[in-house]
Formats: C-alpha cells, structure tokens, sequence
C-alpha cells in the first residue's frame, strides 16, 4: 500500500478519535493538536516496529491502531481529569454549590417577591405556594444533572475561565507567595480572603442605619397604624439588625489577620441569627397582627389593611422558609468559623 493510502487510514483513526474527545478539549486548540500529533507519531512508530522490515506497512499501521484501542477508550482517558466525589467531581463542587445556592435563592426571593405583591394587588394564586417548592426541586435537578454530565466528560473550573482570568489568577498566586499568604494545598491557590474590609464596613453602616429606622420609626402617625404587639417586634427586631451591623463593622475593621477575631464575630453572628428564631415564630403564628403598609402620596397620609385570613397559610409557609435559612445561616457561620483554623499557622 502506499504511503499516501497508509496516511489516509492514520488521518481516519484520528478524526474518529477527534470526534470522540470530550469539548473542553476540543475547545483548547494547541492542546488537541498536540494529542493528535503524538497520536500519530505513536501509531507510525509502532507500525515501523510491527513491521520487522523497518518501515511501516498496511497491515502493520492497521496494527498499530488497533493496538490504540477504540476512539471511545482513547477518548474515555481524557475524560479522567477530576478527583471522584459521588458523581460530581471534587474539583465542580464549589462550583456546583455556588450555582444550585445562587439559584435556589433567586427563586425564593422571586416567591417572596410575588408573595407581597400579590398580597398588596389582592389576587393570590394559592398555586404558586406550591410552585416554590417545585422550582427549588426541579433547580436542584436540572443544576445536578448539568455539573454531573459535566463530570463525566472531565471538565475542570478552569475550562469555564478566560485567558484573562487565568493570567490574573497566576498573578495573584505569584503576589501571595512573595507575601506569604496562606495557600490551599488542594487546589494550589491562595486562600480567599476572609473577608473584604471596606465591603464590609459600608454594608454594616447600611445595616446599621436600617436598624435605627426600625427602632425610630421616623414616619410621622405610622406608629398608630402598627398593632402594639407587633410595635415591639418591630423594635426588638432594630436591636438585633443594629447589633448584627455592628458585627459586620467590626469584621471589617480586624480584617483578614486577627483570625480569633473574625471566629468570635462569626459565633456572635450564630447566637444572633438563633435568636431571630422566637421572634419569627411568633411572627408565624400571629399573621393577624401583621399590618401591610402604604403611603398615599394624593393625600400624603399613611395606611395600613391586614392580612387578608385567606391568606394566612401561605404566608407561615413564607415565614418558615425564613426560619430555614436563618437554620442554615447559623450551621453555615459554625462552619466557616471552623475552616478559618487552616489560616491561623499562615498570616
């Protein structure tokens, strides 16, 4: 057979291979060349071998891929990049949690959202108490069954990231190391910072102001239209946002190098959020004395109506998945007080 017909079964078993490979590397040009060349250069070498007269052979190059394996096998290799963890690889998973929180969030905020407004318009739709809970579920699915699939065709976070991005991120492990800045031994990246000072001192001086607001109540006449009992809710409720503002500003203010200190505001944060819980409870449980506020601005007066009875369920259900976020809030704060361990021996 000729060299040109012996090259053209070569160029078929490595387009054969090419379709199979998983896009990541597809997507990586210089890369997928690469592989392909030392494809071919392997097969030649070997059919040479196969052919003990020192120079390939039809039979022998059809050797040769044969000893390859099948496109499928070959691709499978390549597919084998992340760490298994479950179905997800360990590498996605941060990845995977950051997107399935992010959108289940959305979705209850968005539910919250609809909640009020409908309240406010008098047209609830007692189908849409339901339809939180199955968009959560089928987010959780659809988020699942993506990062799953992209697992099994061995994508890895820096695949999703820009040439760009992936400059900066040496930069940054480059300053770190000069700096002596904690690195993770997993990933082989810096540690994030604990926190972002100036993001959290402005964020707790909002806060802070919010909770003054609810203290003060500086609306002239808005404090006839509140239920007394609800009154004091509202006042113990500015307490606890001034205090966990407070907190905000202090974290801001010790930075990312008094570690102890930033684990003692993370408990204050975990005492805090579980005494929200009675209050919400009581909120849960007392719809009636829940007022609905709004301002005429024709007449410039203040008004308030009650939730509407009929209503009453949907809105415990609300409140209950705002008990379960304060729940998990809490967990999350012991945890993250519990990692920052790791920075202690670094900074």
């Amino acid at each position: 057979m000729s060299e040109k017909n012996m090259e053209k079964l070569v160029k078929e078993f490595l387009k054969q291979v090419k379709e199979k490979l998983p896009e990541w590397l597809k997507d990586n040009k210089k890369e997928l060349r690469d592989i392909l060349d030392e494809l071919r250069e392997h097969i030649w070498a070997k059919a040479e071998e196969l052919s003990g007269i020192g120079q390939p052979t039809e039979d022998s190059i059809r050797i040769a891929i044969a000893h390859m394996g099948t496109p499928q096998s070959i691709a499978k290799e390549y597919k084998r990049r992340g760490t298994p963890k479950i179905y997800i690889t360990e590498e996605l998973f941060p990845l995977y949690r950051k997107w399935l929180i992010a959108v289940i969030t959305i979705i209850i905020i968005l539910n919250i959202f609809s909640f009020i407004m409908e309240i406010i318009l008098g047209d609830w739709n007692w189908s849409i108490d339901l339809d939180i809970f199955i968009n959560i579920l089928l987010a959780f699915v659809i988020i699942t069954v993506i990062f799953v699939a992209l697992s099994m065709e061995g994508y890895l976070p820096e695949d999703f990231k820009s040439k760009k991005e992936i400059q900066k991120e040496k930069r940054e492990l480059e300053i770190a190391k000069e700096r002596g800045l904690p690195i993770s031994p997993k990933t082989g990246k810096p540690f994030k910072p604990i926190v972002k000072p100036a993001e959290k001192i402005v964020g707790g001086v909002i806060t802070i102001v919010f909770g003054i607001i609810l203290l003060t109540l500086p609306f002239p006449g808005i404090e006839d239209l509140i239920n007394p009992a609800f009154l004091l809710i509202i006042r113990v409720m500015g307490v606890y946002i001034v205090v966990d503002g407070g907190i905000d500003v202090i974290r801001g203010i010790l930075g990312n190098q008094v570690i102890i200190g930033q684990q003692i505001t993370l408990v204050l944060k975990v005492g805090l959020a579980i005494a929200w819980i009675p209050l919400l409870i009581i909120i849960l449980n007392s719809p009636e004395i829940i007022p609905i506020i709004s301002y005429n601005g024709n007449s410039n007066i203040w008004y308030s109506i009650q939730i509407p009875i009929e209503y009453h369920e949907a809105f415990r259900n609300i409140i209950a998945v705002i008990i379960a976020i304060t729940v998990i809030s809490a967990i999350y704060n012991v945890y993250k007080a519990g990692t920052l361990e790791k920075y202690k021996t670094k900074y």
